[in-house]
């Protein structure tokens, strides 16, 4: 679902995320309203360390996409500088990687996606041909990939003829 904040200077981002859930930070925006050529950065403060993720300046560089998966359990998101910053983004859940590989797991085993045939039906859909037929169709078939081989040929040839000068 869509998350987003709008943090002053100074602030940390707030969110309730609930159990086994992280916010995927998509976009990290300067305030419209921020005066002319005011800054702020974005950090990611984890384990007593911070880290900057994006350096914004009105006038410049006043949007930054993300591609950031923060457990706000252990770490939070800070901005310092002279402008509140808007972060966007959204929360997903932490097991999103075991649910997607289970999932064909599931439906292999589903008797609802297992297509189950019969001996019966296999024989009708195949209908009886004669010896003489199959030849004929085999023939035909070797002919048409000949062809097909013969036109390739004359393509190539035809590519080469305009490339020399």
């Amino acid at each position: 679902s869509f998350w987003g904040a709008k943090v002053a200077p100074g602030e940390s981002a707030k969110a309730d995320a609930a159990a086994g859930e992280l916010l995927h930070l998509s976009h990290a925006c300067l305030d419209p309203a921020a005066a002319s050529g005011a800054s702020s950065i974005v950090y990611v403060e984890q384990n007593g360390t911070s880290f900057a993720i994006a350096v914004l300046k009105e006038g410049g560089r006043e949007c930054c996409a993300l591609d950031l998966f923060v457990d706000l359990k252990e770490a939070k998101l800070k901005v310092v500088g002279k402008a509140a910053v808007h972060l966007t983004g959204y929360l997903e859940s932490d097991n999103m990687d075991e649910d997607e590989d289970e999932a064909p797991a599931k439906a292999k085993a589903s008797p609802k996606v297992e297509a189950k045939s019969s001996p019966k039906a296999e024989v009708k859909a195949t209908p009886k041909t004669s010896p003489k037929v199959e030849a004929k169709k085999v023939e035909a078939k070797k002919v048409e990939e000949e062809d097909d081989e013969e036109e390739e040929e004359e393509e190539e040839e035809g590519e080469e003829s305009e490339e020399e000068p």
